[in-house]
């Protein structure tokens, strides 16, 4: 091989290596446009999947917050109960009357205090004998 096929040959290999080098560069710069068409169109996707998602646990969230509210005032109704009828029992025990048996109480005094009142109330007076005796005295003169 002389001098001038090496330069030849060297200048080819120049040349393919140089293709070979663009190929690879263009094929990274179709792979990069390529990912951000995708990636910007995956993106999209995942916002709107993550929107919905979203709303759903929204939905159950609040359906779930109804129940635990609706369970805790059953609840803390049946504990009241519970505890009112406990309380009560404890204090009929202890010989305590209940409130409707004081209420009964404050109006039987109510009604007999009335009649204790209506009682010492002064009584109008009563006609006496004496002014029946000045008519019969007057007629009596009358007469005469």
């Amino acid at each position: 091989m002389n001098t001038e096929q090496v330069t030849t040959e060297y200048k080819k290999l120049q040349t393919e290596l140089f293709e070979s080098t663009r190929r690879l560069w263009l094929a990274g710069l179709g792979t990069l446009s390529v990912v951000e068409e995708e990636s910007t169109g995956i993106f999209d996707q995942l916002i709107e999947k993550g929107r919905l998602v979203e709303e759903k646990s929204r939905k159950q969230m609040k359906k779930t917050k109804a129940e635990i509210e609706s369970g805790s005032e059953e609840l803390a109704g049946e504990l009241s109960d519970k505890l009112d009828r406990q309380v009560s029992g404890v204090l009929q025990k202890m010989g305590i009357p209940s409130r409707a048996q004081v209420q009964d109480l404050n109006l039987r005094v109510e009604q007999l205090s009335e009649q204790v009142d209506r009682l010492a109330a002064p009584q109008p007076a009563k006609k006496t004998a004496a002014p029946a005796k000045a008519a019969k005295t007057t007629k009596a003169s009358g007469k005469a």
